[in-house]
């Protein structure tokens, strides 16, 4: 089997006091206590900062002199006045420590967290939902990591622990800090997160894309089936609802959905651009779940509750489907405004006249703003979905990393 790109190891270390020094916890858990809590000269912290350059006396790492970027933290690299925070905090903390390390399969790290910036960046922005995933109040946390560079793996080093007891137990009545064990749900999610965000914000985007979406908006508004967006939109002025909430996902629009969708799927197929970059959108969701499911058999994660497929083109749909039905329900209240009662029949005629002109201009607005609204999508959603392309590809030997550089 494939090696994961990324692997995610956690472990934690109890509050010790209070406990004798015969207690189970206090003989399997005193040395890792004074290690990570800063109870000593050379610490866990030193570790992280330093790399492996001097002896660690109680965890047995690669032993090889590591690299390291420094510590940071949510707010950057920690100076020594933040070290010496740190270093008090831990060493006065009642709360477990927690401890853990990122790993990356050797050329996904070279290619993809090699350097402080993109460390910092994923344990920003990733950390904190991994925190929240766990079940952890994360304002309450207090947390360190740092890039180690020079083995194989390049690999980030975590500590945290809780700055307030918030856990309220029935037992003692009062509150205590959380247990140590985290779900497994929440690491296997880290994991994944950690492998899309790192792709996700490093690749380059690929050229075929940008020449779709420049071609597309040269082309907004060219091309429209004039006949049947006109014909379907008529429709759906005489049909929408007139009372209750008539958004895409509302109960009273289920009956129309598919008319809606029908009338979307007419306007973007209007242009031939728009319908390449399209069809180019939805290869490439089909490809990120590909990979996606690769990364979940690589890790024994179900993939069923992480693909995007379906999630991204009910998303498209849904918010096109809203702005076909806002133009549709200011176009039923301006037809209103155009009827009055007349015996006369040349008035009559004049009057359907208006109103089918009307309508007509309307579904010319309607198909161009629908195609605007399309193309900001794609734009928006398009780099994210590329990139992972291109990392599919370097997966399979198709291109090389360098040709990226």
């Amino acid at each position: 089997m494939k090696t994961p790109n990324v692997n995610f190891f956690f472990h934690y270390v109890p509050c010790l006091d209070g406990l004798g020094i015969n207690h189970p916890l206090s003989k399997k858990y005193s040395k890792a206590r004074i290690f990570y809590a800063c109870e000593q000269s050379y610490s866990y912290l030193n570790y992280v900062n330093e790399g492996s350059k001097n002896k660690v006396d109680f965890v047995s790492y690669s032993g090889n002199s590591e690299k390291s970027t420094g510590v940071f933290d949510k707010d950057g690299l920690c100076n020594k006045q933040r070290l010496k925070e740190l270093k008090e905090g831990l060493c006065n903390t009642k709360s477990p420590i927690w401890h853990g390390l990122i790993s990356f399969e050797e050329l996904f790290g070279d290619a993809y967290c090699d350097d402080y910036e993109k460390a910092y960046k994923l344990m920003r922005n990733e950390f904190p939902r991994f925190l929240k995933t766990a079940g952890f109040d994360v304002s309450n946390i207090e947390w360190f990591a740092g890039l180690h560079t020079n083995t194989d793996n390049k690999h980030i080093h975590f500590s945290f622990y809780e700055k307030q007891p918030l856990r309220y137990r029935k037992k003692s009545k009062q509150k205590t800090f959380s247990n140590g064990p985290v779900s497994l749900f929440s690491m296997e999610q880290m994991k994944i997160r950690s492998e899309v965000f790192l792709t996700d914000i490093n690749s380059k985007i690929n050229k075929k894309r940008t020449e779709l979406t420049t071609s597309m908006k040269d082309n907004l508004n060219s091309n429209l089936n004039k006949r049947e967006v006109f014909k379907k939109m008529k429709k759906l002025v005489l049909i929408l609802p007139t009372k209750g909430r008539v958004s895409y996902d509302s109960e009273n629009m289920i009956f129309l959905k598919n008319d809606i969708n029908y009338l979307i799927d007419l306007i973007i197929k209007s242009d031939k651009n728009t319908t390449a970059v399209y069809k180019t959108f939805l290869t490439l969701l089909q490809e990120k779940d590909m990979s996606i499911k690769r990364m979940c058999l690589a890790s024994k994660i179900d993939p069923d509750k992480v693909m995007i497929y379906e999630k991204y083109k009910n998303d498209l749909y849904r918010r096109l489907g809203n702005i076909v039905i806002q133009e549709i329900v200011n176009s039923g209240k301006e037809l209103k405004t155009m009827e009055f009662k007349t015996q006369q029949r040349l008035v009559k005629k004049r009057i359907e006249r208006n109103k089918t002109n009307f309508l007509i201009d309307q579904s010319l607005h309607l198909g161009e703003k629908v195609k605007n609204e399309a193309f900001n999508y794609f734009k928006q959603h398009m780099k994210v979905l590329e990139e992972m392309r291109i990392k599919v590809l370097i997966e399979q030997g198709v291109i090389e990393i360098w040709e990226l550089q």
